[in-house]
């Protein structure tokens, strides 16, 4: 439980760091003649997708896949607690969430067309967002390749700090609920290997 509340207060504080930045003064970068034609875009009133609706889709779509995956699966309270820590990392760490827990990158999920379809959908998800905001003229190309190569490598390493690899075969299983049942194994082999060791009442040894 402590360690929970340790993990939480952490996300919490970094919560806070990103909304403080969020109303830091923006960097005022100095545009050359050479290249104003850049920026001379038309000026959208409307958005494709508004920003209020696109952080709701990155941190509440995590969650919800999570949750439903749990309710269809019925797994342990470990893994449930796994989804409050790892909830708001995004559409990319939704894709790898999904792939371990369909196994599509091992023998028993491979060549299962829907089960990488399946994966791959909130990376589509993420991938149209990020268009929808070249069309609507707030980003370049480059911003969104650049942004979304930089999120799909922190949200790899977000999903690895709870998960094994891909290609494992206990890959849907969370690093906390692997811990419990080698823990549960731990403690049962003293058992079984103590009973063969019990001294046995009622038997005498024989003349040698």
């Amino acid at each position: 439980m402590r360690e929970l509340a340790i993990e939480i207060g952490i996300r919490v504080l970094l919560f806070g760091v990103f909304v403080f930045t969020e109303f830091l003064d923006p960097f005022q970068r100095v545009i050359q003649p050479e290249e104003i034609w850049l920026y001379k875009n038309p000026l959208v009133q409307s958005d494709n997708i508004p920003t209020r609706l696109m952080f709701a889709i990155s941190f509440l779509t995590p969650l919800a896949v999570i949750f439903v995956v749990k309710i269809i699966r019925r797994t342990d309270k470990t893994e449930i607690k796994e989804a409050f820590l790892v909830a708001f990392s995004g559409l990319g760490f939704t894709t790898f969430y999904l792939a371990g827990k369909l196994h599509c990158f091992t023998e028993s999920g491979r060549g299962k067309s829907w089960r990488l379809c399946a994966a791959i959908l909130p990376l589509y998800c993420a991938m149209m967002i990020a268009l929808s905001r070249m069309c609507d003229y707030k980003h370049h190309w480059q911003d969104a390749f650049v942004g979304g190569v930089i999120g799909l490598i922190f949200a790899y390493i977000c999903y690895r700090q709870h998960y094994p690899p891909l290609g494992n075969t206990a890959c849907h299983k969370s690093y906390v609920s692997l811990l419990d049942q080698n823990s549960v194994k731990k403690e049962e082999r003293p058992t079984a290997d103590n009973a063969t060791g019990l001294p046995l009442e009622g038997i005498t040894e024989g003349p040698v």
